[in-house]
């Protein structure tokens, strides 16, 4: 069932239709699209409305109507109701090593979002939902003449954390929390050897990879990362904030990446063994490779079966890491 919801009100229970695909994401906006061909049920939909599939809300966004031989289908897309980050922007924000993610966050929400200083931006029922998280910055930085979306993303990235926005119609809010996942690396673990993987594309990268890092401060150099012989790899930058090695080590780090299927078993379940955020094990003795990511996103194909796609891993395209699973 998926519930159709006009400024917190239901307007419709959609109980039947042609395919569905949505995605889920640790941090950012899915996407989603609903093939109908019941014309009384494709007429509740309106641009802006949400749909609610399980406890994810998706705000309506394109509706497509084309003929075949006469006969119409209806196409419903749009985008996780995180989107809603992208439609304000910022001239500068500033991240301190003096607070944590999540108060300097809340910051910028309350100030484009919440309780902005021109009221015509403001989005009411939008509100903070604090999670107690103390992860805070190693440097400081600047981000100018940008969407919030964009900086809420790039900054949790830097942090390992996630985000989502839920949509409460009986509160009629819009509540963000940040979502910070669990070490599952002991208990979830997708292998050949334990038969829940298939067709899988493993892909390792260390050709741009930096491990030792120097700082030169007018001539004095200082050094982080212990890596040494034919292993080290160097990089060296001008400043005097000893911390700008710790994001360039970590912006240069070696990649991993795999694509896989997940087998159908009882083995894992996702919700119920893992979710987004979650750090788990992925294992290949082909390519002798044993790599612990955390899962970034998940997405869904739904007609007869459900078949699930799970991205995990390092943030670039086709990086560690994609698992379909049916159901």
């Amino acid at each position: 069932m998926m519930y159709l919801y006009r400024e917190f009100k239901l307007v419709e229970i959609i109980a039947a239709y042609v395919s569905l695909e949505y995605t889920l994401k640790h941090r950012g906006a899915g996407t989603f699209t609903l093939t109908l061909n019941d014309g009384e049920v494709a007429k509740s939909f309106y641009q802006n409305d949400v749909l609610m599939i399980d406890d994810d809300a998706f705000v309506i966004e394109n509706i497509h109507v084309f003929s075949d031989n006469g006969v119409n289908t209806y196409e419903i897309s749009g985008l996780h109701i995180n989107s809603l980050l992208s439609r304000r922007v910022i001239s500068s924000f500033t991240f301190s090593i003096d607070e944590s993610y999540e108060i300097q966050i809340e910051k910028l929400l309350n100030e484009n979002f919440i309780a902005p200083i021109d009221t015509n931006r403001k989005v009411d029922g939008f509100v903070f939902s604090a999670q107690g998280i103390e992860n805070a910055p190693t440097v400081n930085y600047t981000f100018e003449n940008m969407e919030v979306s964009e900086v809420v993303n790039t900054a949790l990235a830097r942090a390992d954390l996630g985000y989502t926005i839920d949509y409460l119609p009986e509160e009629h809010q819009y509540r963000f929390r940040l979502i910070h996942g669990r070490d599952k690396t002991a208990d979830v673990i997708f292998s050949d050897k334990n038969n829940n993987i298939a067709n899988k594309d493993v892909y390792q990268q260390q050709q741009d990879s930096k491990n030792v890092g120097y700082l030169n401060n007018e001539g004095k150099l200082t050094s982080k990362g212990t890596v040494s012989g034919i292993n080290r790899r160097e990089f060296i930058l001008e400043g005097s904030d000893i911390t700008q090695l710790d994001e360039q080590l970590a912006e240069s780090k070696a990649l991993v990446s795999a694509e896989f299927e997940v087998i159908d078993n009882e083995l894992y379940q996702y919700g119920r063994d893992y979710k987004l955020g979650d750090v788990v094990t992925f294992e290949d003795y082909e390519s002798n490779l044993i790599a612990q990511r955390p899962l970034l996103e998940v997405a869904f194909y739904c007609s007869d079966t459900i078949t699930r796609t799970t991205t995990f891993g390092d943030s670039i395209p086709t990086i560690f890491d994609k698992l379909k699973k049916g159901r």
